[in-house]
């Protein structure tokens, strides 16, 4: 018991110390968007993490302006270390980060304080800021997670509500009952195509 003990405690240690900015797939994309920073085509970005990262987005809104800045297994912090690659010619973002961080441990207010960080950042620079709610996670994987991503969004919103931005929930869509709905995914977090376009619907009445 004692040995199986250690290796748990070990294991619990080397996850906290693990960060985003030590994945290589992370590392690979970051050095891609720094090298394409200087392009000036672009005026949306989507920002956040896998479920950003699979969205085909210049397809789903029929606009070759929009740029796709997710990357898969993307946190707050590792978000706020490459927000130096976000390109000069950018008039709005549309944020969704956030459950990665709850999936790896951290409480919705360190979440939602690197949050702020993100969204000052664009503000500072005159660009508009969407933020999307997190997504909540379906069923299997539900019960660790989704009340604190529900105290998560409840932040986010209220923080929009005071400072006249911009939030758009889309859990109402996706998951009604506070649980991603099974037709919109196939492994309870990522989402299929009917919800991407649902989704892109949704959004494109910010354009």
């Amino acid at each position: 018991m004692k040995k199986i003990f250690l290796i748990l405690l070990a294991t619990i240690v080397m996850l906290q110390a693990w960060t985003i900015q030590d994945d290589p797939y992370y590392k690979h994309k970051k050095s891609q968007f720094q090298m394409l920073s200087q392009n000036t085509k672009y005026t949306t970005v989507m920002l956040g993490d896998s479920i950003t990262d699979e969205g085909q987005w210049d397809e789903l809104l029929d606009n070759p302006l929009v740029q796709n800045r997710g990357i898969s297994g993307d946190t707050t912090q590792g978000v706020l270390q490459r927000l130096d690659s976000t390109n000069k010619s950018i008039k709005q973002v549309f944020i969704m980060i956030g459950v990665n961080d709850i999936m790896r441990g951290k409480e919705a207010a360190e979440v939602y304080l690197n949050y702020l960080k993100i969204i000052n950042f664009f503000q500072d620079r005159n660009i508009k800021v969407y933020i999307q709610s997190t997504l909540f996670i379906g069923e299997k994987r539900a019960e660790n997670f989704n009340p604190k991503i529900e105290e998560l969004n409840k932040k986010l919103e209220a923080f929009a509500k005071e400072n006249s931005i911009t939030f758009i929930n889309l859990n109402p869509i996706f998951a009604p009952n506070k649980m991603l709905k099974k037709e919109f995914t196939f492994d309870d977090l990522h989402l299929n195509g009917a919800a991407y376009k649902l989704w892109a619907q949704e959004i494109k009445k910010y354009f």
